[in-house]
């Protein structure tokens, strides 16, 4: 799948998604969020993120919630280091 089509996939599903006011939409579509999670789907990375998944969100659409509506693997950062075996 190309990088700009997904990208354009994940963007048309936030803006048709009514559980979401249209500021969170408009956030959404001007972060890198939207690309990050376009890139991860097309090369089959993982996406790392702080944000938890928050499937009643209506402010603001989290990380997590996208990767889950696109079956894109993610983790947090302490997940990451574990898998990664980094130890400080």
């Amino acid at each position: 799948m190309h990088l700009y089509r997904t990208y354009q996939e994940i963007i048309t599903w936030a803006v048709q998604q009514g559980q979401y006011f249209e500021a969170a939409k408009r956030e959404f579509a001007s972060a890198a969020d939207s690309w990050l999670i376009a890139f991860a789907k097309t090369y089959n990375f993982i996406v790392v993120t702080h944000e938890q998944f928050h499937p009643n969100s209506k402010s603001r659409i989290f990380i997590p919630n996208v990767c889950h509506a696109f079956n894109v693997p993610y983790v947090d950062t302490f997940d990451m280091l574990r898998r990664l075996s980094i130890k400080f």
